[in-house]
Formats: structure tokens, C-alpha cells, sequence
């Protein structure tokens, strides 16, 4: 692409320069020359969060890899070294769930007799179905990462090394399996981890019970709350505190017991028959609600037992314990020594053991137990309880708490750790650190690892028939050496990994344990798996471990984050990452969450290829990183276009400078010196915020600055003036808005940079350039012009209130204040405040001497304070001269008087003032005082107005013409005699003005056919035609 584009596009259309600098980058291998190591740099190390391919990426997709590519690109502009490696996450319930649907499989049965070699094989299929789409959409997007050479989780190399970690786990203790209640996926018939349910919680309103429970030895009922009526059958136990007061309260001759604390929620008017503490109930019998366990039990059960858990927050105060299906309900009654029962299978439905519901779907079910209950008399109270419930991330199914087996990752045991290195992670927001993601660390659980199910990482451990002994294998070759055979080519998955046995030491055969493990393990383990550590690459490893920065949505505080950050405590001792920064979630332009139904799902693609690229980028940093994003075309048009269009509008400008004037930093004027000095700022202000992670905050800057600084002031000062510095100016400015821009607008950037900016020693690309430092900062100078503008627009206010144009010029402005910056600015400012308020005179004045000013005691003011005295204070003060008071109040702060021998002092609150001016004045007011103008109009500012009124409407002619600034034209300007003669002195100067090769003025039609009628005007009651030829 040239250096300089003669014809540079007059509007801009981001399908062209995307089209066009897509070439370049292709042609160049523009994003190969940035995402390797570089040797010669400093590293800056960033971690793909692995996305998985079995569906299209969505827009909240854009946002992340936005971040990630904002950051990565700004870091190596800095000059970092900024390796980018792509990932995929390739196994776990997202897959499987989506092969089940398109095979029509419904259980854990129904893949058995399907074939889980052929399962997998479909599996590891459909995991890259849209492989395509995500690469098009990371390229489109100018997601500058190896797609080329990613690091794929189902790969043997990255299963190896997730296999050495859990022998490391393993080997410290921190890898063991127990029987207990963990969170379930009936549908998917698997455990999921603590911070998978983390990942589907849901407001449900559903019924909870009440239930009567009626003690053996005594007619009263203990009544327990619960909000899983299924799980009644399963009751095994009564929970009470032994601390907490109990009562027993009589109601229509029927007697209840429960905690004193909660009567009042359950009774009107109760009579308390009978107070004691809870450790009374402990041992005594009830009779069970359902009799289906009746004879049965090898242990005692339905008994009264003590629990620490017990509060009286809400229900009654005792609590109704089934163990199969609750974690401390589990932990109570195994402590009890009483009796267990799991009448539901691993589908979720009730067995034999329970003849009335066999083969129901628990929740299913849980209307018909709730009726039979009632039938029995079983029922005090039913009401709808609205709470958060747990559902399936990946199907959305109800999750159940559900006891079986598994193997557990002994996360607790490093707890302290855990909360101790999460104070070294540079989080933003900072309130993740300790909110969302310090919380979570403080209820820490121990990590339910092994999956019921089939695509995954195998659990590499090994189990003997006989004596049960346990082999953990950490290595392909371990296995190999165990096996005792040739194991280089077998695919490290179910069914192959199951087919390989080995020989226990006792002499009986060892197969692997039947599960996979929690695909965010797989995740989690990226940090080094993606090397094939410890195998290969250690030294290349402990360069990038801990990783600069990783980026995702804030769901990921509970999910990548969290395993990333636990591997690298329990393996390495170290953080596995130094910042990250937290997403938003991305909804539609009214807030709403995304979704099919709703029918607001927006296409990436399709929003590219409707607003471009860059506008989606930029809209992601109108508001900080962790909030939502509000996205929607109106949106973008409101907050991101304007911003577009008035940048492309400075560079058309400048355009048209170079086409015919030379750079030259000699003769820079004060409006020259300014900008480059704000400009110079800006890259202070800019890069300060970005380090920080406000992203918005750049683009805030950057757009305030643009818009304001550059389009709107400026442009304005220079807009007359074609010298040489201009071009410099604007050169050296557009040069280093296309580099801070260069990480948000990748596209927009690279067009501008490479079509009109001159620079010694030119990057290659706007994204190979070094990030602009800040230097030639003249504060004093910005100060002067902030008050030279706010005074400008003190003018332009009276100007229209006024109701007078800015092309016709006012005859004096009076400048009235005593701050020392706007001294100088006027002193040193005042031709260009002149020049862009059209004044004729400026001058400074400490007060406005034409002004005349009373005042008045405030009744109101003085009432309050001062009581009865008020009366006499207003009679005294009306006997002094309003420039006595302001004067005193004006030097001292204060008016001071004395009535009957006391003193009273009264400051600029306690009067109204009024300011009477000369009629021929009117005023405005700014910071740091007012400016006062004079409305006076003589013959020749008329003139002079009428002339820049003729100037404006021939320029625009020419515009609508077509013309550029380098095209001369023969116009001819016909008006009244009286205008003509008013005209004819400043011809010379009007035809330089507006380019005219040829320019007559005259009360005449022009006799030549040559000239065309262009536009026909109305000046202050004057016809004017305008003619071309």
C-alpha cells in the first residue's frame, strides 16, 4: 500500500479498508511477524482460555478474544515479545451432550449398547464441526493468534501431562477416593465439581412442605421444613440443636414441637405449653412418614439425632435428614451410626425399594409424594418457596445431591494457600480479588474429579481385582514399563486406554477405574500441558509460567480461573497467573440477556460485515470490562460512529494539505504547539489507563480528543491557513492517534498509517510501530487555550442569546477576572480568541466597571440565623451603600456591623444581588469569571459579516460542485447594486478565498452561456445568484 493516497476515500467505508489492509497483512504475513517468540524482546506471556469447537462462536465470544487481542497487541507495541499459541477444549459434557442429542441417545445405557469406541470416535468428530467458523471469525475479527499450531486437549502429548500431574497429586496426598453426596447430573448420570454447579444456578419457585412427625412415646409431632418433598422417603433422621429452645405449642388440641425461635412464623397467638433445650430431644423415637424401609435396616434409624448445622433462620428448627441425598445429612448420620438408604438410581428415579414412585423421575414424582402426604395427615403446612437452585451447565438438567463414589482432588488442604497467593494476582475489577473470586476460595471444596462418563481424559489409575492395591500412572512410558509392551501408538481414550491391563504384584489382574476426569481439569492444565511438560519444553516452560495476563467472562471466576489457579498452587507453588482482567457478559441494547427465544441473538459475522469490525471493537470499551455490554447497531451508531466519522473527516482534511504543501516543523504557531502538546498528553493520559485496564477510559480520552481538541478546535483554528506547519501538525498527530488506536481499531489504524503518514524510519505496519511516548508537554500553554476556548463559548452563548451569527463579528468582548490563567491567556491568546469569536477588541478587566450592582438583605437567609435581631440588621443595611457591603465582602469575606454594642457578620449568602447592565451589553459566564459584550454593530462589521456569509455559500457551492481545494473555477456573483458596491473593494480577496480562477461581481445576468445558474441565496433581505462556468 502507498505512503500517501491521493484520492484518499472522501467517507469512509470500513468494507474497503478492511478488504484492503486483509491484503496487506496476508501479503506481508503481518500477524506471523508478531505472535512468535522473539529472542530480542522482553516476554510478555499470555494463556488462551481453550474454547471448544462443537458450536458456532457466538458475540460474547468477540469480546473476549477482543480483550485478549487488545492487550496482546499493546504489549508488543511496547516492545514485549507476545507468543500467542490458540487452544481447544476438546472433551467433557459439552460434547457428549451434543452427540447424544444428534444420535438420540437419552442414557448412560443407551451409549453402552450404542459402543462407546464408536461414541468417542463421533465425539472426537464433532468437537472440530466449526472449527471453520471460529477460524474465520478470529481472522475477521483481526485476532492476531496461532490457529496454525494450537494446543488441542485431546491430544496424547497434553493427556500425558495432565496424567503426570494427578501422579504429582497423587504422590502428595491430594488425590483420593471417598463415598460421599456430591452435587449429580441425573441426565448425564455424572458428579460435577463444586464449581461446575457454581456454573448453573436459576431462580425456581417450587413447593416446600412442612411435615409431621409424630414421636413414639408421646402424642406430639415435630414439625420439619424442607424444600425436596422427594427425598420424605429417604428420611432417616430428625436434626436438632442442642443448644437451641425448643417449645412445645397446642393448636385444636393437637400438640407441636419446635424451636421457640421459629412459633411465631407457624402460630397466631400461640399457648407454649412447654420450653427446654434441644439436647432433650436427642434419642427419642418418631414414627416414619413412609413404612417402605419398615423391618429392614441393619442400623437403628428414625431417631432423634444432635447437629451442629441446625439454626432457626428459617423452617422450624429441626431438619429432616435423608443421607443419600445431602452432604451434611450424609456426614450426621454416618456419624450417627445409623442406618443409609438411596432408593433412587443413577438416572434419577426411584428403585423397588420404593413401590408407589418405581421408575418416576424424582422430581417428577414430587407432586403425587406431596399428595399422599397430605392424604396421611402427614402435611402442617404447603407453601410456594422461591430460592436459587442448581441445574446442569451443559443440559439444564435439576442437579440432585446424590452419595456414590468418587475420586476427589484434596483442594481444602491448601486452602490458606489458595486465599494467601490470590492477594498476589492483579485483578481487575479489584473488587474480584476478595468478592466473587476471594469468596469462593473461602468455602473451598475438595474437587469431585472422576466422571461417570466417556469422552475425557481417563483416569490413569489402576485398580487390582484381588487385593485391590491402587497404580497411578503419570507417563506413556510408565504405562508401557507396567503393561510390559508396546504402547506408542495406542489412543489414550476410552475404550482403547480400558483394553490395557496390568499385573499386580499379588498376581491378579489390574484394569483402570471406569471414569474420566473433570474436563475443566483438562482446562485448568493448559498453563503446562500445552507444552508437553515434563516431557519436552521445561526450560520454555518456567520462561512463560506465571503467565502476564489472561482474560475470560466473569463466569470463569468459579471455572478456568479457578482450576488454573489450584493446579498451579498444588503442582508448582505458584501463582499460575499475574493479572487478569474480567469480562462482562454481552446482552442486547435494552440489557436483556441473549437468547433464541427472545429472538436477540445477534450473528458475529453478519454485525461485521453490517457496521465493520473496528465499530463492534470500540463498542466493547464504551463502558468498563466488567460490566455487561450492552450491544445493538443503534448503540454503535450513538457512541462509536461519530467518533469514526470525525477521525476520518481530520484525515480527509489533512489529505488535502499534503496533496499540495510539504512537511515543516519550522514556523509551528501557538495552535500547532498546542496540539501537539495535548497530544502529547493524551499518549500520557492513554497508556496510564490502559496499564490500568481501563479500556474504556482510553477510548473515552481518545474519542474527547478527537472529537473536541482536534475536530472541533483545532481544525477550526487552522481551517484558513495552508503553511507548512499544518501539515507537519496534523502528520505528527494522525501518526500517533493511528498507534493508540492501533490495539482497539486494528483495520481503521493500518489504513490511515500506512496511506498518509510520513515518519523517518516508517514502521512496516502501524502494528510493528513502537508505542508513542510522551514528551514536548506544555502544561501552562493547554491551560492558556482551556480558557481561551471557555471564553470563546462565553461569547458564542451571548452571541446566541443574541441571536447574532458567528460569521458576523461583535464589536468588543470584556474579559472580567482575577485568575492569573486567564491573564495570560488573554494576554498571550487574544488574537486567536479574537479570530474565533469573531471580536474585534478583546480586553481584561478585574471588574466590569459599566455594571452596575445592588443588593438586598435575604430575609430568608437572615431569619434563621439571626432570629429577632433580622429586623434591625436589614433596617442598618439598607442605610449603607451597596459598593461599601460588596467591597468588604469582596476584600474580607465579610460585612460587618454593629447594632446595640453587638457584632454581626454577614457574607455574600446572606444578600440577593443585581446586576444592571448597559443596554448595550449583554454577558456570559465561564469558570473563572464572565465576559461581557458589546452588541454595538457598525457599517463596516455589517460588511464584513456579508462577506463571510458570501464566502460560506460560495465554498458550499463549490462542495456540491464537487470541487476540490486544488480546483480553480470562473464564478460569477450577481446581487443588487448596493451589495455590488459594498463588495467590489474586497473582490481580490473574496476570489482567493474560495478558489476562484475567474471571479466577477455584478447587479447583471452574465452574458455568457458558459456560466450556469448554481444556487440561489437570501442574505439579510439581499438576493444572491451564484454562477459557474
Amino acid at each position: 500500500m502507498p505512503n500517501w493516497m491521493p484520492d484518499f476515500p472522501e467517507n469512509y467505508d470500513f468494507k474497503r479498508v478492511e478488504e484492503e489492509v486483509t491484503a496487506f497483512w496476508d501479503k506481508e504475513k503481518l500477524a506471523e511477524q508478531t505472535i512468535g517468540i522473539d529472542e530480542s524482546r522482553p516476554l510478555y506471556t499470555f494463556l488462551e482460555g481453550p474454547p471448544t469447537a462443537n458450536a458456532p462462536p457466538g458475540l460474547h465470544h468477540v469480546q473476549s478474544r477482543f480483550f485478549k487481542d487488545l492487550v496482546c497487541r499493546f504489549h508488543y507495541m511496547k516492545g514485549f515479545s507476545v507468543p500467542r499459541k490458540g487452544g481447544w477444549d476438546c472433551h467433557g459434557l459439552p460434547v457428549e451432550v451434543q452427540v447424544e442429542k444428534k444420535l438420540g441417545l437419552k442414557t448412560k445405557k443407551n451409549v453402552l449398547n450404542y459402543g462407546i469406541g464408536k461414541f468417542n470416535k463421533l465425539c472426537r468428530d464433532d468437537v472440530f464441526t466449526f472449527i471453520q467458523d471460529w477460524n474465520t471469525l478470529t481472522k475477521r475479527m483481526a485476532f492476531w493468534i496461532d490457529m496454525e499450531n494450537p494446543y488441542i486437549t485431546l491430544s496424547n502429548n497434553y493427556i500425558e501431562s495432565v496424567w503426570w500431574s494427578l501422579k504429582e497429586l497423587y504422590s502428595k496426598g491430594l488425590l483420593y477416593e471417598d463415598h460421599k453426596v456430591v452435587p449429580y447430573c441425573p441426565r448425564c448420570e455424572t458428579p460435577l465439581s463444586s464449581h461446575e454447579v457454581a456454573l448453573g444456578y436459576e431462580e425456581v419457585t417450587e413447593p416446600s412442605i412442612t411435615t409431621k412427625f409424630r414421636l413414639k412415646e408421646v402424642n406430639r409431632y415435630l414439625l420439619a421444613w424442607t424444600t425436596t418433598a422427594w427425598t420424605t422417603p429417604s428420611n432417616i433422621a430428625l436434626a436438632v440443636g442442642t443448644d437451641i429452645i425448643y417449645a412445645v405449642v397446642e393448636e385444636k388440641g393437637t400438640q407441636y414441637i419446635l424451636a421457640k425461635d421459629a412459633v411465631e412464623r407457624y402460630f397466631e397467638g400461640p399457648v407454649i405449653l412447654e420450653e427446654f433445650r434441644g439436647d432433650a430431644l436427642v434419642g427419642k423415637e418418631y414414627v416414619p412418614l413412609f413404612d417402605y424401609f419398615v423391618g429392614k435396616l441393619d442400623k437403628p434409624a428414625w431417631k432423634i439425632i444432635a447437629a451442629d448445622f441446625v439454626n432457626t433462620g428459617e423452617g422450624t428448627g429441626i431438619v429432616h435428614q435423608a443421607p443419600a441425598f445431602g452432604e451434611e445429612d450424609y456426614d450426621a448420620i454416618k456419624n450417627a451410626g445409623m442406618a443409609f438408604v438411596q432408593p433412587v438410581d443413577e438416572s434419577g428415579k426411584f428403585t423397588r425399594e420404593v413401590p408407589d414412585f418405581e421408575g418416576r423421575f424424582v422430581k417428577d414424582a414430587e407432586p403425587e409424594i406431596i399428595a399422599q402426604l397430605e392424604k396421611d395427615g402427614s402435611v402442617f403446612r404447603k407453601e410456594n418457596y422461591t430460592h436459587s437452585y442448581p441445574f446442569c451447565w451443559r443440559c439444564s438438567t435439576p442437579l440432585l445431591y446424590y452419595a456414590l463414589k468418587s475420586w476427589f482432588v484434596k483442594v481444602t488442604a491448601y486452602k490458606e494457600k489458595l486465599i494467601e497467593f490470590n492477594q498476589r494476582i492483579e485483578w481487575y475489577p479489584d473488587t474480584i480479588k476478595n468478592g466473587r473470586f476471594g469468596d469462593w476460595l473461602n468455602n473451598v471444596k475438595d474437587w469431585a474429579l472422576s466422571r461417570n462418563k466417556f469422552w475425557g481424559t481417563p483416569l490413569p489409575i489402576w485398580e487390582c481385582e484381588g487385593c485391590r492395591h491402587i497404580t497411578v500412572i503419570g507417563s506413556l512410558d510408565e504405562l508401557e514399563a507396567a503393561a510390559d509392551k508396546e504402547l506408542k501408538e495406542l489412543d489414550l481414550h476410552k475404550p482403547a486406554v480400558d483394553n490395557v491391563t496390568l499385573v499386580c504384584e499379588c498376581g491378579k489382574k489390574m484394569a483402570r477405574v471406569p471414569y474420566v476426569i473433570d474436563t475443566w481439569y483438562d482446562s485448568g492444565s493448559a498453563a503446562f500441558a500445552q507444552f508437553h511438560y515434563p516431557f519436552e519444553n521445561k526450560e520454555l516452560f518456567k520462561k512463560f509460567f506465571p503467565y502476564s495476563f489472561i482474560t475470560e467472562a466473569v463466569d470463569q471466576t468459579r471455572g478456568w480461573f479457578y482450576t488454573l489457579h489450584v493446579l498451579g498452587i498444588l503442582l508448582f507453588d505458584s501463582n499460575a497467573y499475574k493479572s487478569c482482567v474480567v469480562g462482562g457478559l454481552v446482552v442486547d441494547e435494552k440489557g436483556e440477556k441473549m437468547s433464541k427465544s427472545k429472538g436477540n441473538i445477534l450473528d458475529p459475522i453478519a454485525v461485521f460485515d453490517k457496521i465493520g469490525v473496528d465499530a463492534v471493537r470500540l463498542q466493547f470499551c464504551t463502558s468498563s470490562a466488567d460490566n455487561d455490554k450492552r450491544f445493538g447497531y443503534e448503540l454503535v451508531r450513538e457512541s462509536v460512529t461519530p467518533f469514526i466519522t470525525t477521525l476520518w473527516n481530520v484525515c480527509v482534511f489533512y489529505n488535502g494539505l499534503i496533496g499540495i504543501k510539504e512537511q515543516s516543523i519550522s514556523g509551528l504557531k501557538t495552535a500547532d504547539k498546542w496540539i501537539i502538546s495535548r497530544t502529547n498528553s493524551l499518549v500520557k493520559t492513554f497508556s496510564s489507563e490502559f496499564e490500568a485496564n481501563n479500556y474504556h477510559r482510553c477510548f473515552e480520552e481518545i474519542k474527547q480528543f478527537t472529537m473536541e481538541d482536534l475536530s472541533r478546535w483545532y481544525i477550526r483554528l487552522v481551517r484558513g491557513r495552508t503553511d507548512d506547519a499544518v501539515a507537519y501538525t496534523l502528520n505528527y498527530v494522525i501518526a500517533v492517534l493511528a498507534k493508540l488506536l492501533a490495539p482497539f481499531t486494528p483495520y481503521l489504524s493500518e489504513f490511515i498509517y500506512l496511506n498518509l503518514i510520513e515518519e523517518e524510519a516508517k514502521s512496516e505496519s502501524v502494528h510493528l510501530a513502537k508505542w508513542p511516548r510522551a514528551e514536548k508537554i506544555d502544561a501552562e500553554l493547554e491551560k492558556w487555550m482551556e480558557t481561551a476556548r471557555d471564553i470563546t463559548q462565553a461569547v458564542l452563548s451571548v452571541r446566541e442569546k443574541i441571536q447574532r451569527s458567528l460569521r458576523w463579528p461583535v464589536k468588543e468582548a470584556v474579559v472580567v477576572s482575577n485568575d492569573k490563567t486567564v491573564k495570560a491567556a488573554v494576554e498571550g491568546l487574544s488574537l486567536l480568541i479574537m479570530d474565533q469569536a469573531n471580536v474585534k477588541k478583546i480586553t481584561l478587566q478585574s471588574e466590569f466597571r459599566e455594571a452596575k450592582t445592588s443588593l438586598k438583605p435575604d430575609y430568608a437567609k437572615l431569619g434563621p440565623v439571626y432570629g429577632d435581631a433580622t429586623p434591625a440588621i436589614i433596617a442598618h443595611v439598607s442605610m449603607r451603600g451597596a459598593e461599601t457591603i460588596l467591597r468588604h465582602i469582596n476584600e474580607e469575606g465579610y460585612f460587618e456591623l454593629e447594632i446595640d454594642g453587638k457584632k454581626y457578620r454577614l457574607g455574600e449568602e446572606h444578600f440577593i444581588f443585581t446586576t444592571t447592565l448597559p443596554e448595550q451589553y449583554d454577558f456570559a459566564d465561564f469558570k473563572q469569571g464572565a465576559v461581557y459584550v458589546n452588541k454595538e454593530v457598525t457599517p463596516q462589521m455589517e460588511t464584513e459579516g456579508f462577506v463571510r456569509e458570501i464566502v460560506r455559500l460560495l465554498q458550499q457551492s463549490r462542495k456540491e460542485k464537487g470541487l476540490k481545494k486544488s480546483d480553480s473555477a470562473d464564478i460569477y456573483l450577481k446581487l443588487d447594486a448596493q451589495a455590488m458596491l459594498k463588495l467590489q473593494p474586497l473582490r481580490e480577496q473574496i476570489k482567493e478565498r474560495v478558489g476562484a480562477k475567474a471571479f466577477v461581481i455584478s447587479d447583471a445576468s452574465p452574458q455568457s452561456s458558459d456560466y450556469k445558474l448554481a444556487k440561489v441565496h437570501t442574505v439579510k433581505g439581499t438576493k444572491i445568484e451564484i454562477f459557474f462556468a
